[in-house]
């Protein structure tokens, strides 16, 4: 997968605790049910003109639910590596985060989750 420009932008909402926010227009790729993405905090400084480059940062969201999975790295390929590993996993097609967290493979998620991360990051 390509590391993407400036011209390749996505659009997904995410979830933040004052509720449910759309993010248009962000550098990224979707690898659905996932997005790889710029970090939203400094899109939003770019968006409103008080910053004029990103930090080199990715994020991985959760696309149907809005949910961050808390990585954060400048290393496109760690990035890559990760979603490409945990992508198929079924709990992530369910499209809120109720019935995900009630999937029967949830814990099994999770685990695969942490596993990851201690290995790739």
């Amino acid at each position: 997968m390509n590391k993407p420009t400036r011209q390749d932008t996505v659009t997904f909402r995410i979830w933040r605790h004052s509720g449910v926010q759309l993010i248009e227009n962000i550098v990224g790729r979707l690898e659905y049910p996932l997005a790889i993405h710029r970090d939203t905090g400094e899109h939003e400084e770019i968006q409103e003109g008080n910053r004029k480059r990103y930090s080199g940062v990715w994020c991985i969201t959760h696309v149907p639910t809005g949910k961050s999975f808390g990585i954060r790295s400048k290393d496109w390929d760690k990035i890559v590596t990760y979603v490409s590993q945990i992508k198929d996993h079924p709990a992530l097609l369910m499209l809120t985060d109720d019935t995900m967290t009630a999937h029967p493979m949830f814990d099994d998620l999770s685990d695969l989750h942490s596993r990851l991360r201690r290995e790739i990051f």
